[in-house]
């Protein structure tokens, strides 16, 4: 018997396709960031580019590939717990052999325990809840309905529904804001796919919906092959009912390639290599299990091409040592500030996200250059962090996460990367100066909103400190001085400015002169970062 199931995920994906925008524009805060809809989408896109055009000869097989594919392609918070509920679905399909009404059931609960187990604290009025409700509807509907599948999937998602309509009742800043919640929106519309694949209905697209490429950041390919001589082929495959020993395996890999990544996940093994040869390491490769997702691309062709951009630039060295550091950022500038103090940088952050596959190859890429034991992250934005945790599960070496939540919070923390330290001690030293830290981020407001009991119109700009709303305005420099203020007053006495794409030169040096009087002693420092969406941001110490 064989097994296909990119038909069930391209309906879910196609569903929430549809919606993407309308969940994007869900945010709490009215900051032009709403990401939650695409990284959910990335992360099922994932599990279909896994199943397109593929067969499995169980479904243990079938599912267990799908789990892998979404932990691989999560991004950001939503996409991480989603991943964890398609984890918990599957794994209690892989011990079945059908998929009925009873199945369905079994596997939503399967879903809510994973995720609820998979959070550190688990807040109601969620993507959480919604996945609870649903699973709670889809048990009832057994006892009432039967065992018809379709009624079943129907009522799980009708109940999903109402669940996300509820959500502001269950959590107070929903209700302030005037949303309901984004991620919970996002688990409804999956059901929405499930069910009209069962029923044979059509999915409602958009017309107005944006194509995915123009609003998502990929991996920068520049950035991980950058500063090599060019050599060889950038091959990638997987290596599906893996057979052989995997130690042997990537120690044989390791001897003919270069900036290698093998990542061993049961009997599936993903490859990452530079070769002169692609044809003898996949021939090799095939002795142990069947091929898919093969890539080659001429690295030199590609080198080549780069250093004919005009403003192109390699990256920096990455230091010798026992432990290395890889950073997520956006921006010109803040690339080049995070690579001049040591650390492999990988794009993604605010409104982009990067994957725990980009991660992942990064930290590769990263042991590879420096040699070391250890690795760093720095997610540098508070909807990557749930993203970097899950890469410990993707390498052999040892990953810690400093939580830092903004791009200036990142650079600060840099100043506690030693090389030649362990990673223990640069990740206790990284957080000490994180704890000390306070961060501002300026941005204009996409909508009507109230925030933390205050009017913030459309248009207008807000001051976030630490998260909390500090200040609104019509200027940047009227917020950021009022923050400033506040920062200077608890006894900062330093303030660095991470200047963004949007900020002019009068702006910037107006807001110098202002901070500069409220008092006399504070000393500010400014860095050109680049950063797009954020023209300003701050920190203090």
């Amino acid at each position: 018997m064989t097994i296909r199931m990119a038909f069930i995920v391209a309906a879910a994906h196609a569903a929430l396709k549809a919606q993407a925008a309308r969940i994007n524009a869900l945010n709490v805060y009215p900051v032009p960031d709403g990401d939650t809809g695409t990284n959910m989408l990335l992360t099922l896109e994932s599990i279909l580019k896994e199943a397109k055009a593929r067969s499995y000869e169980n479904v243990e097989a079938a599912v267990k590939a799908g789990a892998r594919a979404a932990l691989m392609g999560a991004r950001g918070n939503s996409g991480v717990i989603l991943s964890q509920m398609i984890r918990g679905g599957c794994e209690v399909l892989a011990r079945r052999s059908t998929f009925t009404a009873e199945d369905f059931a079994a596997a939503l609960e399967g879903a809510q325990e994973r995720a609820y187990a998979s959070t550190r604290q688990p807040v109601e009025g969620t993507m959480l809840t919604v996945i609870k409700d649903a699973a709670t509807a889809a048990r009832e509907a057994l006892a009432v309905k039967g065992h018809d599948l379709q009624s079943v999937v129907k009522a799980s998602a009708l109940e999903a529904h109402a669940s996300v309509k509820r959500t502001p009742q269950k959590l107070a800043v929903l209700k302030e804001a005037g949303v309901v919640d984004a991620g919970g929106l996002g688990v409804a519309v999956i059901l929405d796919g499930i069910h009209a694949v069962i029923s044979g209905e059509k999915i409602e697209t958009s017309e107005e919906e944006e194509p995915l490429e123009k609003s998502v950041v990929g991996p920068d390919l520049d950035a991980i092959h950058a500063g090599e001589e060019a050599w060889g082929y950038c091959t990638e495959f997987i290596v599906t009912g893996f057979t052989g020993d995997a130690q042997a395996f990537e120690d044989h890999v390791e001897e003919v390639g270069q900036s290698v990544l093998v990542i061993s996940d049961d009997d599936l093994v993903k490859v990452h290599l530079h070769t002169q040869d692609p044809g003898a390491i996949m021939s090799y490769a095939g002795r142990f299990g069947r091929l898919t997702g093969i890539k080659v691309d001429d690295m030199e062709a590609q080198v080549g091409s780069r250093l004919d951009r005009p403003g192109s630039k390699a990256a920096g060295e990455i230091p010798t040592g026992t432990v290395a550091v890889v950073a997520a950022s956006r921006g010109s500038g803040n690339r080049r500030l995070f690579e001049e103090m040591g650390a492999l940088v990988i794009e993604g952050g605010q409104g982009a996200n990067p994957s725990a596959q980009d991660f992942a190859e990064a930290v590769g890429e990263a042991v590879r250059r420096s040699g070391a034991e250890g690795v760093v992250l720095l997610p540098n934005n508070k909807n990557v962090i749930a993203t970097a945790e899950q890469v410990a599960q993707l390498v052999a070496v040892e990953v810690s996460v400093v939580p830092t939540k903004t791009l200036v919070a990142g650079l600060s923390v840099m100043v506690a990367f030693d090389a030649s330290e362990t990673a223990g001690d640069v990740t206790e030293e990284m957080n000490e100066v994180l704890a000390e830290l306070q961060t501002v981020e300026v941005t204009r407001a996409v909508r009507d909103a109230t925030v933390d009991g205050r009017e913030v119109a459309k248009g207008s700009f807000m001051a976030l400190l630490d998260g909390n709303l500090a200040s609104v305005g019509k200027s940047v420099e009227a917020v950021a001085v009022e923050a400033a203020g506040v920062m200077i007053s608890s006894g900062a006495d330093l303030v660095t400015l991470l200047c963004g794409e949007e900020l002019d030169k009068g702006e910037l040096e107006e807001i110098v002169a202002r901070i500069e009087s409220l008092d006399g002693d504070v000393e500010v420092e400014i860095r050109d970062g680049g950063q797009p969406l954020y023209p300003l941001q701050m920190a203090a110490e």
